[in-house]
């Protein structure tokens, strides 16, 4: 199993915010000169955070991005499902498996590793990640 870098960059992401837990809106030069990574990047993670209503953000020089909840009722399985929507992604579901999705045996293992994984992970909190 591989993490992608925009899953371990969430997790980055996410930590910092739950460090500097508040009322207050992060800039997002403040999340890249934490963790060295790029405005760019960072930007389409913070998305699909938002999207997912992980993070709020605030446009405006007091803006930024914030997280929606206490760190310590975010998940690590809510970060990651976020990003992606499972662990592992069968090949079936990229269309370059030789096997059609409707006939791939190994779909079902998948599907339920995933599943067992994701329960695992929602025992993790952010704020354990954070070490807060």
């Amino acid at each position: 199993m591989k993490i992608s870098k925009k899953e371990d960059f969430a997790i980055l992401f996410m930590t910092v915010l739950a460090r500097n837990f508040s009322q207050k809106y992060i800039p997002l030069s403040f999340i890249s000169s934490q963790t060295n990574l790029s405005l760019l990047f960072l930007k389409h993670i913070a998305l699909d955070l938002k999207n997912d209503g992980l993070i709020i953000s605030r446009e405006g020089v007091q803006g930024g991005y914030r997280l929606a909840k206490n760190p310590q009722s975010i998940s690590a399985a809510q970060i990651l499902r976020a990003i992606n929507k499972g662990l592992v992604i069968p090949a079936c579901d990229h269309k370059i498996c030789r096997v059609d999705k409707n006939n791939c045996l190994c779909l079902s293992f998948w599907n339920t590793f995933n599943r067992q994984m994701l329960q695992k992970l929602q025992h993790v909190k952010l704020s354990d990640i954070a070490g807060k």
